[in-house]
């Protein structure tokens, strides 16, 4: 009587519950984020393994390296460390870029599940993925390239402006201008994924578009990629200021990576992508939706 009782409330509802009407919706994007939170957690979870598939060859080999930075800088003499940590982080960045460039395509179907989840839309994710996949993998690809090319082509421009400070103070603006540029990039580079899959443009249309956005919405786009990388700066600060906290910051970290905190991370993104996308461009598109998922507002 109990189960078949479980089956009809599921099936049509609690009895003398009203129906759910629009006014019930969310009526901003911080209560959208947690009430898709709340009802996604689990299949959120699931997304999470599976994007961390992706990621497994990179988070490997970046462990790896990891490793013996640390080592190198254990045990050779303080005068050949720098030399020796420079050789191994451009070998590591080497192999790191094809790593990255691979990810790249998935990287842009799992921004398509994390979008319509930001809308609180009802979709089969598995499906969309793969649709989303077929669909994009071009542009996703030029995308992995682009993010994993970066990092080698950073390390290698800051090493050579380093090296001619030290000859004239005047490069000392090259490098400022450098550390801008990436600083722009690690704001928008997370954008650029929902982009492709929720618009139509060509490439140098997402970059373009997506580097706007980013900096029209300074500062939040600051505050908002320092909170999704509040683990790694965690980490970096402990090991200046509390070396034996490091291992315990490292452990957890890599725990809620592994569990959770790349889904959560992407629907952060994938919630403030909607929002810019329905406020910059959809608001300029005739018959495109704005306020997708919240509650309309009277008139």
């Amino acid at each position: 009587m109990a189960f078949r009782d479980l089956v009809r409330n599921h099936l049509y509802g609690k009895p003398g519950k009203r129906d759910f009407t629009a006014a019930d919706l969310p009526g901003n994007r911080v209560a959208l984020f947690g009430h898709v939170l709340n009802i996604r957690l689990g299949r959120m979870i699931g997304m999470n393994l599976l994007y961390l598939l992706f990621w497994l060859p990179a988070a490997g080999w970046s462990l790896l390296n990891g490793l013996q930075l640390m080592n190198l800088a254990s045990t050779l003499p303080a005068r050949e460390v720098w030399a020796a940590l420079q050789q191994a982080l451009y070998n590591y960045l080497l192999i790191l870029f094809p790593l990255i460039a691979l990810t790249g395509p998935f990287n842009a179907a799992m921004s398509d599940v994390f979008r319509r989840w930001a809308r609180d839309e009802s979709f089969f994710p598995l499906a969309t993925f793969r649709a989303a996949l077929r669909a994009n993998w071009r542009q996703g690809l030029l995308f992995g390239l682009l993010d994993g090319i970066l990092p080698l082509l950073i390390f290698l421009s800051g090493r050579f402006y380093l090296a001619l400070v030290e000859q004239s103070p005047v490069f000392l603006i090259a490098l400022i201008l450098l550390v801008a540029v990436v600083a722009l990039w690690l704001m928008a580079a997370p954008l650029m994924p929902l982009l492709i899959v929720s618009y139509e443009l060509r490439f140098a249309g997402v970059l373009k578009n997506a580097f706007l956005m980013t900096l029209i919405s300074l500062p939040l786009s600051l505050l908002i990629r320092l909170g999704t990388l509040a683990v790694p700066i965690l980490a970096v600060l402990s090991m200046y200021f509390f070396p034996g906290a490091l291992v315990y910051v490292l452990a957890i970290g890599s725990t809620l990576y592994m569990v959770f905190l790349l889904s959560f991370n992407k629907l952060v993104w994938a919630s403030y992508a909607n929002a810019l996308g329905e406020k910059y461009l959809n608001a300029n598109i005739p018959g495109a939706r704005t306020g997708i998922g919240l509650r309309p507002k009277e008139e």
